[in-house]
């Protein structure tokens, strides 16, 4: 019951950001977005941010940004577009006075969604030990209490542990000091802080494309 309210919620806001304009082209309100941006300046979870991305309909790859910009009248500005194709959106409360809409068209012949995502600002790499692991977990509950608003630990599950993904790396292994290995299994590796020991260290394979929570069950 939790998972599905906690779902519902996140429907909720996706529902509430995104309308498409035709089959490729998305419209957003910037004030809309600005809403869930300015937690990523709120005290409580320095490494974690909200973050915006397009995933295919039937499957979790992502869409790929072909051109992503806002506008209000006559002013015009164009995004910058990561490698990750993650929507990078500027921060800025006069912006949110001024009120403008924010398009985007992903690649044709592709029905996308819109995808709010919680994950660490930085991407995770080489040796990460129990620590930085324990250090990050509280925050993206945080975070997530954050977007949920006053009522969200009724019904919100917890974070206990991280979804590591990986780019380019399908199937393989997280090899882990004094502990079992983890299973990095359709680009993913699930790592529960539980089953690890306080001077556990994880030789990752490489750096991760996206660092995000794992929910309880």
């Amino acid at each position: 019951m939790k998972r599905w309210r906690y779902s519902i919620l996140l429907m909720a806001l996706t529902c509430v950001l995104s309308t498409p304009v035709y089959a490729q082209q998305y419209r957003f309100n910037y004030s809309k977005l600005y809403t869930q941006m300015k937690n990523n300046i709120t005290e409580g979870h320095p490494d974690i941010k909200v973050a915006f991305f397009f995933q295919q309909h039937d499957s979790p790859n992502l869409c790929r940004i072909d051109k992503a910009w806002m506008e209000k009248e006559k002013h015009y500005e164009e995004f910058h577009i990561p490698d990750n194709q993650e929507l990078i959106v500027p921060l800025d409360y006069n912006l949110r006075q001024v009120g403008p809409l924010v398009y985007i068209n992903t690649e044709e012949g592709k029905q996308c969604n819109f995808s709010m995502v919680v994950m660490t600002k930085q991407p995770l790499s080489g040796d990460v030990n129990y620590d930085k692991v324990k250090s990050l977990v509280p925050q993206m509950d945080k975070m997530l209490y954050d977007l949920g608003g006053m009522f969200s630990r009724w019904f919100s599950p917890d974070v206990v542990g991280l979804t590591l993904e990986f780019s380019n790396l399908n199937n393989g292994w997280i090899t882990v000091t004094n502990g079992q290995d983890i299973e990095i299994r359709s680009g993913k590796a699930l790592i529960k802080l539980a089953d690890l020991k306080s001077d556990s260290i994880l030789h990752l394979p490489k750096a991760t494309f996206r660092t995000m929570p794992l929910l309880e069950k």
